[in-house]
């Protein structure tokens, strides 16, 4: 782990095919709009909005989005 914080935390992952390293950033999703535990989808779709329209050599790039049950991972640089 590289990091972690309140709803989030943040891995080293390695693409297999050609070797790349990117932070793995795993979000948990709030399970129903009267839990106070995670982040509701439209936050976490927000930020994804965002990062993909920002092009700028200080902030991290979005190279892919996965989502889960319980998490929804934003593949960043590294």
């Amino acid at each position: 782990m590289m990091a972690s914080g309140q709803f989030a935390i943040v891995k080293k992952c390695r693409e297999k095919s050609t070797g790349l390293e990117y932070a793995a950033k795993f979000i948990k999703k709030r399970q129903s709009r009267a839990s106070r535990r995670g982040v509701c989808l439209e936050e976490i779709q927000r930020e994804v909005s965002i990062l993909r329209r920002v092009l700028h050599p200080n902030v991290i790039t979005l190279h892919d989005v996965f989502e889960n049950r319980t998490d929804v991972v934003l593949i960043l640089e590294l």
